[in-house]
Parts: structure tokens; sequence; C-alpha cells
């Protein structure tokens, strides 16, 4: 049967007798970030930010709406989408009048053990988080290019240019609604 999320209950987007996705909890934050998958340390570190700042911080912003996806009572990644209003070169491309918000998905080592439950609800908890912008967009490094198959898979465009982050080459992905007809060339 396909999965459908559930929006019953505030805290809870799905449920079934082996997975969740729940709103997330300062509790799930400590675990990942002992759990966390090195490509994800890698990325939060290009940042200077710790796992543990990475993963607490989104819980802390009213603006943010995060939830952590649970796998037989363990979570095994937390994500979730915020508002950026800041960013001048988006500005730029979609116009002022557009929402623009930044999605992002940490990961334990766990993930990659359970995939296939994962891409299933991962599909569903984009479209989700996607609904709430305009545009939602943030960067990946190129050489994470597992991450990127999924981000394609998922319905993601990629801006043809590559930024620079600490010297790791890295490109912005990016979803609109469909409202929006922007070529990124």
């Amino acid at each position: 049967m396909k999965p459908t999320l559930s929006y019953s209950h505030p805290d809870i987007l799905y449920q079934d007798n082996q997975k969740e996705i729940v709103r997330a909890t300062s509790e799930h934050a400590a675990y990942l970030q002992h759990h966390m998958r090195d490509e994800d340390k890698f990325e939060c570190s290009l940042y200077d930010m710790s796992p543990w700042k990475a993963l607490h911080s989104p819980l802390r912003w009213q603006e943010a709406e995060t939830w952590t996806g649970v796998y037989k009572g363990t979570p095994v990644c937390m994500f979730g989408v915020c508002p950026n209003e800041e960013n001048e070169e988006l500005i730029d491309i979609f116009g002022s009048q557009v929402d623009i918000g930044s999605i992002w998905l940490l990961g334990s080592t766990h993930v990659d053990t359970v995939y296939r439950p994962f891409l299933r609800l991962s599909r569903l908890a984009a479209d989700h988080l996607c609904r709430q912008y305009d545009v939602v967009e943030n960067v990946v490094p190129l050489q994470n290019s597992k991450t990127i198959m999924w981000l394609t898979w998922l319905g993601f465009n990629f801006f043809p240019q590559t930024i620079k982050v600490k010297d790791t080459e890295c490109v912005r992905f990016v979803r609109c609604l469909s409202h929006l007809d922007v070529t990124l060339d």
C-alpha cells in the first residue's frame, strides 16, 4: 500500500508499525548528533556548525518546520524547512515577492540501511515541505553524488554554475511551485 501523510495530529506526519515522521525534539537531535553520517558532518563543518548546533538550532526557530524520521523507534534523520528571506542571489532570480525557504536533511548512518522506506517517505515529506514556499533551495557538495541523485529523484533542479564553500565545490539545488516558470541557465 502506498503511504500517505496524515494531518490529523500536529506532531505526527506519518505513522505505521515501523516508521514515523514526527515533530523533531531535542532528544532526537541529541541522538542524531552522535550517529550522523560523515558526509553530513562534513556539510555542517562547511558552515562552521557542529552536529549539535546544526540539529538543535532549527528547534529554536519559530518559523522553522522540523521533523524526525524514525524507524523501529530509532531516529534516522532530521529534516525541515525555514524561511530564507536574505538570499540576494535568489531574490535577483525570483523577485522579492517570492517566498523562499531553505530545505535541509541531516541523517544517521542508519539511513543507508533502511533506504527503501526512507526513499518512499522522503518524497512525501519533500512534497509537504515544498508546498509551504514558492521556492525551496539549499546547496550540496558536488562530491555527494548519492545525495545529488536523491535530490534529482525528489524533483529538484540544479544551478549550472558551482559555488565554493570553504574550497569545496558545491551546487545550489532548487524546487519551485508549479506556478513559477523558471529556467536555470
